[in-house]
């Protein structure tokens, strides 16, 4: 009983970590994909106390650590961008 759960938790952080490197390019969304890779890595983490140490596993463990790297990069170039644009936007009127 506790392998599978294990093993569900372990899928289930494999989906979130894809998830979270998808919503990388949709701008504002990479908030979203820093959660969800945070979540990734939680859930592979206790898939491990469970006792699952399956491929589904590491990779949700890996897809995590990267997704919240990326999307942490990608929401704050978009914040930048933002708000460079919007100064830019100030100093013309």
């Amino acid at each position: 009983m506790d392998e599978n759960r294990g093993k569900n938790l372990g899928t289930a952080s494999m989906v979130c970590g894809i998830l979270s490197l998808v919503l990388m390019f949709f701008g504002y969304g990479a908030l979203i994909g820093v959660v969800l890779a945070i979540v990734a890595i939680v859930l592979s983490v206790n898939a491990k106390k469970a006792g699952f140490e399956g491929g589904t596993q590491k990779a949700g463990l890996v897809l995590g650590i990267i997704g919240a790297v990326l999307c942490g990069i990608s929401f704050l170039a978009c914040t930048i961008c933002v708000g460079g644009l919007a100064a830019l936007g100030a100093s013309m009127s």
